[in-house]
């Protein structure tokens, strides 16, 4: 994947089971408010492992 894509979450899709948050290799992703969310911009090197791990396809890599 591209280093320029980021992971953009679907809030009302997102189910807050924290897989993605688990699964990112560089802690980029944290739960805000019972949502996934990218809280670390400069950590993702946009691998897309979060959106292919999301159950609920909350998660778009753009």
């Amino acid at each position: 994947m591209s280093d320029e894509l980021r992971p953009v979450v679907d809030g009302d899709m997102c189910t807050g089971c924290t897989i993605c948050v688990s699964e990112c290799p560089n802690d980029a992703l944290s739960m805000v408010d019972d949502v996934a969310e990218l809280t670390d911009e400069k950590a993702c090197d946009g691998c897309g492992i979060c959106e292919d791990t999301c159950p609920v396809a909350a998660i778009v890599m753009e």
